[in-house]
This record gives C-alpha cells, sequence and structure tokens, in this order.
C-alpha cells in the first residue's frame, strides 16, 4: 500500500494540499474521501476504509507520541467506556460482544481525523462534503430508479435499508440547503437546485414519516428566510407525489393520523417500562432485545429485533450512564460549534451550521428508529463531528482564541 500510495500524482497530493505530509498521515487523509464517499454505496468498501484509517491512525499514534486535545475526546471515550461495560456485563455476552466489532470500533474515526488538524485545509475539508453531496445524489437515483421501476415499494440505497438512507439523505439535504449561497454553490446554482430535488424526491420515496418530517422543517426555516423558490417548487413536487402515487397518500394519511399508526412504537415503551428498572445502571447489554423484551406477542411486527428509538435503545442496553454520557457527548459538540459560529467568517459559519444542522437530522431520526446506532449513520455521524471538530480548532487558531485544544506530547 505504501509503494501505491507514493506513486499518485503529486498534482493529487497537492490540490489536496497533502503533499508535504507523512506517509501513514498521507494514507489516511486519502482515505477519508474515499470512506466518505462510499458510506451509502457500499457497506464493505466503507468498512474497509474505517479500518485502514483506524489502523494506520493507531500505528501512526504510537510512532508520533502526541496528542490534539479537543472538548468532545473526553465526552467520547467516556461514552465508549460505558458501552464497553455494558457488554461486560450484558444478560447475553455472546450477543452483545457482536458490538466489538460491529460498534466500538467505528468510534475512533473521530480521533482519526481529529489529530490530523495540521494537515486539512478548509478546502480538504469541502471536498470531503462534496463526496458525502455525490454519493447522496447516486444513491437518490437508485432509490428512485428500483421505486419507478417497480422493484421495491420504496427507495432504499445500494447496501442499506429505507430507513438508513432516509437517515443518511436527510443530514446531506439540509446541510446542501443551508450551502446554497455559499462559494460551494455561488456559481451552481442550477447544479444545486437539482441536487436538492432528487434529494428531496427519494425522501419522499423513503416514505419514512420522520424524515419527512426532518425535511419539511429544514426547508421552511431554511426556505422562508432565503430559498422561497426552492421552498414552493419541493413542496409542489412533494404534493404532486403524493396525490400521484396511492401508496405515498397512503403513508401521508398515516402521518396525518400519527396516534393510530405507531407501528408498535406504544408497545415497545409499555415493554421498556416494564423491565428497565432491574438493571438501572449500565442496562442488558447491546443486542439483547429479543433475549429480554417481556411482551413479544403484543407486538404486530414479530420480527422486530430493536426498540425503534435510540435514545431508549441506548438506556435499555447501557443503562441510565449510557443514556448521560450520550447527552454529554451531544451537548458538548452543540456547545462547541454554536460557540464558534459567532466568530466565523460568512462562508465559515455557513458551514458551521450546516455540520450543526446535519447532525440534528440524526438526533432526530433517532426518535422513531435506528438512526445513530445504525452503524452506516455511526460512521457518517462520527465523520461529521470529527469535521465539525477540525474546522472549528482552525478557527480558534486563525482567531487567538485560548480554549483547551492542545498539543500534548511526551
Amino acid at each position: 500500500m505504501l509503494m501505491q500510495i507514493r506513486s499518485i500524482p503529486s498534482s493529487i497530493l497537492k490540490y489536496l494540499q497533502i503533499d508535504k505530509c507523512p506517509i501513514l498521515e498521507r494514507i489516511i487523509l486519502l482515505c477519508i474521501p474515499l470512506y466518505a464517499f462510499s458510506i451509502i454505496l457500499s457497506i464493505a468498501i466503507a468498512q474497509i476504509f474505517a479500518w485502514v484509517i483506524i489502523l494506520v491512525f493507531i500505528i501512526n499514534q504510537i510512532g508520533k507520541r502526541k496528542w490534539i486535545k479537543t472538548n468532545l475526546d473526553v465526552p467520547l471515550l467516556v461514552f465508549i467506556l460505558i458501552r464497553f461495560l455494558s457488554i461486560i456485563f450484558s444478560v447475553d455476552l455472546y450477543a452483545s460482544a457482536r458490538a466489538l466489532h460491529t460498534e466500538l470500533p467505528y468510534y475512533f474515526i473521530f480521533f482519526a481525523i481529529t489529530q490530523q488538524q495540521a494537515n486539512i485545509s478548509e478546502k480538504y475539508l469541502r471536498l470531503v462534503i462534496w463526496t458525502l453531496i455525490t454519493s447522496a445524489v447516486i444513491g437518490s437515483a437508485y432509490g428512485i430508479f428500483i421505486v419507478l421501476s417497480g422493484i421495491q415499494e420504496r427507495a432504499v440505497s445500494l447496501t442499506s435499508g429505507y430507513y438508513t438512507l432516509g437517515s443518511f439523505l436527510s443530514l446531506i439535504l439540509i446541510s446542501t440547503v443551508i450551502l446554497g449561497k455559499s462559494s460551494m454553490f455561488k456559481t451552481k446554482r442550477l447544479l444545486w437546485f437539482g441536487i436538492v430535488i432528487m434529494m428531496s424526491i427519494c425522501i419522499i420515496l423513503t416514505k419514512n414519516r420522520i424524515h419527512w418530517g426532518v425535511m419539511t422543517l429544514g426547508l421552511l426555516l431554511v426556505g422562508l428566510i432565503r430559498e422561497r423558490k426552492l421552498l414552493f417548487l419541493v413542496l409542489a413536487i412533494g404534493v404532486g407525489i403524493v396525490f400521484y402515487s396511492p401508496s405515498v397518500l397512503k403513508r401521508f394519511n398515516q402521518t396525518i393520523h400519527f396516534q393510530e399508526n405507531l407501528s408498535g412504537r406504544n408497545i415497545l415503551w409499555k415493554g421498556a417500562s416494564l423491565i428497565w428498572s432491574d438493571h438501572p445502571l449500565l442496562g442488558y447489554g447491546p443486542n439483547t432485545f429479543v433475549k429480554i423484551f417481556p411482551i413479544p406477542n403484543e407486538l404486530e411486527d414479530k420480527g422486530a429485533a430493536g426498540w425503534h428509538n435510540d435514545y431508549l435503545q441506548i438506556f435499555i442496553e447501557s443503562g441510565l450512564l449510557g443514556l448521560l454520557g450520550m447527552a454529554w457527548l451531544i451537548s458538548a459538540y452543540y456547545y462547541s460549534m454554536i460557540k464558534f459560529l459567532r466568530i466565523s467568517r460568512n462562508n465559515q459559519k455557513e458551514l458551521i451550521l450546516a455540520l450543526i444542522c446535519g447532525i440534528t437530522t440524526i438526533l432526530l431520526s433517532s426518535l422513531t428508529g435506528s438512526a445513530f446506532l445504525d452503524i452506516l449513520i455511526r460512521m457518517l455521524f462520527c465523520l461529521i463531528i470529527g469535521i465539525s471538530v477540525n474546522l472549528i480548532q482552525k478557527q480558534e487558531k486563525e482567531s487567538g482564541i485560548s480554549t483547551n485544544n492542545k498539543a500534548l506530547s511526551d
């Protein structure tokens, strides 16, 4: 691999502004855009790039013996530790142990990105965002095609189901809408319109009610302020699809009468209320739903394998400590990001706001399904918060602000 990296044309390395980086750091920086691009297109390829990034990062840190501290390090490490302890004390160690390779390693993508602060330019970050947008467009095109061709009733991606696709597209859509008048799309407005419309149509065709709500809320907030033409166009397309497609209309009616169409979520909450107090601190362990759910006969979906709410799932799996750890991580992220909105330049401010709103879509999606705890969305989550922290750390240096983010060395 080292020989292959060395053979990459210098023009590409100079464009990414990583031509002077050490070879191991160059591998990480080259893999990050490829990792971002493949998240929604191929889980196998995304995992390969993720493991390359993580392993090379560990090797590099051993030799480097230097750590760039960020405000999210401790909250994330505490959350990882709590999830690990919930595996150790699980009621089904065999089932929970799967999280050791399907969940815990991917959180370290965040650290692999933040430790590249000196090498990652704002231009590089924008390239990573462009790769995410490109993969979202490809995923949207595929999702729309399989619905229109009758292969599937709901839009799915090449590698995941409709809920994961909806969570991914919601993040990219809202972030893209906010960036509409930034330098990324200033001379590409027609392209921007096309991207937003394609993703919006695909989200509608996933028939996920939570993502309809997230998309509508985001478009209303941004559209009413500065993108009215886009707002009216997407609403017109959405209304047309609703009345053209009987299945979408049926789903829309279920959204209006939400309390009558909870898809068994009331039963899930009822079941959780019956058992949470038996393991209140560290929970029952990851992947234990099938073993511990007390009233499976009351569920309409006999194949249910989760709690359909990430916060409830973290609470049951990792107890109150897990839920508090998650709350600390989320609050630390928002505190760090909002703090730097006031000192940002216009383009940076739009980029920070786009990243904040993108993370918010994941947290909202987690209310009705597996978003944050889905392997692909977790990989996306760690990528976005890593990009976010890198961006604000650079602003700290440029603005001369003194914070806790310091380079620590032995």
